[in-house]
């Protein structure tokens, strides 16, 4: 409390009047944590200081220059106390002044506002402390031939490092978020970059033994799509689901194959759209297209479950093939579950339940609905009918 002192209203009002909307009401004051005799004031908050005014002192104002301000914290409540701002001194300096308190062991002051306010005085006094306003007044007023500080010392001097690393740091990242731009346009120059390492890899079978060798071939052949179809390229909507038709066609055409066949609707559009990069494509426009595949002819096509459940399926690739499979499966093991299917054949969990649940329905399979999860094992009924 030794900080603030006492000014004659009359000298201060003007400052005051022009800042009049920067006003908090019933603030007590503490010196460090004991409280003081200062229970009900004002505060006016000016570019350059803190004023307090109170009914019982009708021609004086304490003032606190907000230079003397090291640090603002916020010290929060509990039930039994309310929340409070503190706010952190310079080392007291002796001056003519009539102050409240002639000498004090604290560094700090804390301020408790029963009328609520505490976050919007915190936001404030923040922004005038980064502002810096004495300063630039200092500076205009200062005469031509005296010569500027090189450094402050003190902890002046460590608030002063602190704030230029901020601003340092805060035009870095502008520079960062403006070199975005950047990065994006090249995007497509390196998945065409890509698409010319898959195509050197390509015609390289003999060279490629190696397990690791062959894993670093797949993912640069799945790295992404060259010259995606899009709307804008195509005279009608008709026409671009036909390309984008052959366009997925071309791009999981082998991957399906690997994978006994069949391939979700969903693991297939999020396949397509990982590939395509910037130009993402619509579940309505995937859908559309896949329809397209039929009508074109083309290896793969899109089917429909009785549960629901959409595939994509090679048109070579028929039921009754992967019901065999299933059935030559079953006759090895006995019982089979859907993660074993998913597992032996090479196809998703949701495919291998739909093939076990179709079977079910034409009588070839019986299930035993547990606990432990559903199993199916071979209909011996049927078998003797």
């Amino acid at each position: 409390m030794d900080r603030l002192y006492f000014k004659d209203k009359n000298d201060c009002s003007k400052e005051i009047t022009s800042y009049s909307h920067t006003t908090w009401k019933g603030i007590r004051l503490y010196d460090g944590d004991s409280k003081t005799e200062y229970r009900s004031e004002t505060a006016y908050l000016t570019p350059s200081r803190l004023y307090f005014s109170s009914n019982d002192r009708p021609a004086m104002n304490m003032v606190l220059d907000l230079k003397c301000i090291v640090l603002v914290e916020e010290e929060e409540g509990s039930i039994l106390r309310s929340s409070k701002i503190i706010l952190h001194l310079l080392p007291h300096v002796s001056e003519q002044h009539s102050k409240p308190y002639t000498r004090s062991s604290a560094s700090f002051i804390k301020l408790a506002f029963s009328n609520g306010g505490l976050s919007n005085f915190k936001i404030c006094i923040q922004k005038s402390l980064l502002e810096r306003a004495w300063e630039k007044h200092t500076e205009s007023s200062s005469t031509s031939h005296s010569a500027p500080m090189a450094f402050r010392s003190g902890i002046v001097g460590i608030e002063r490092r602190l704030q230029e690393k901020v601003e340092n740091n805060s035009s870095s990242i502008q520079v960062a978020f403006q070199d975005m731009k950047n990065l994006i346009d090249m995007a497509k120059d390196m998945v065409q970059l890509a698409s010319v390492m898959s195509s050197k890899i390509k015609d390289r079978h003999g060279d490629i033994s190696d397990d690791e060798t062959v894993k670093f071939k797949s993912y640069l052949l799945s790295l992404g799509i060259e010259d995606p179809v899009t709307r804008n390229a195509c005279s009608s909507s008709n026409m671009f689901c036909q390309h984008l038709a052959k366009e997925i066609t071309t791009f999981l055409l082998t991957p399906i194959s690997d994978s006994g066949g069949f391939m979700s609707l969903s693991d297939a559009y999020c396949r397509v759209n990982r590939a395509r990069g910037f130009e993402l494509l619509s579940p309505e426009d995937f859908f559309q297209a896949c329809n397209y595949m039929e009508q074109l002819n083309l290896p793969l096509t899109c089917r429909k479950f009785e549960s629901g459940v959409l595939v994509l399926q090679l048109q070579s690739e028929t039921n009754s093939q992967l019901e065999k499979d299933t059935e030559t499966l079953l006759q090895a093991r006995r019982k089979l579950t859907a993660f074993e299917v998913s597992q032996e054949l090479g196809i998703s969990i949701i495919l291998a339940a739909e093939c076990l649940y179709t079977m079910e329905r034409k009588g070839v399979l019986c299930r035993d609905d547990t606990v432990r999860g559903l199993v199916f094992y071979h209909n011996e009924f049927s078998s003797r009918t």
